[in-house]
């Protein structure tokens, strides 16, 4: 059986968590996106579920957004400059 709390998922406690829509096969699937604060090339993609509109899934996805959010006001926030993107 594996370990229940992991430490090298700690960094999950301190992140960032965004969520993303996209339609696929006619239906709107709801992925959660958690980006370390501290490290913002270090990512997790979950998927949690689709709906047969884009207005619920949008619904669902703020809400499950604050859930697994650790700071629901939202403040903890990655850095747009670290990624160092160049619009050439």
């Amino acid at each position: 059986m594996t370990k229940r709390n992991n430490p090298k998922d700690a960094w999950l406690l301190d992140a960032e968590v965004q969520y993303k829509i996209e339609e696929i096969n006619s239906r709107w699937e709801v992925s959660l996106v958690f980006i370390d604060t501290k490290d913002p090339n270090h990512i997790l993609i979950k998927k949690i579920e689709d709906y047969r509109s884009y207005r619920l899934a949008e619904i669902y996805a703020k809400i499950l957004q604050q859930t697994a959010a650790k700071d629901i006001r939202g403040t903890q926030k990655v850095n747009k400059d670290d990624y160092h993107i160049s619009k050439n």
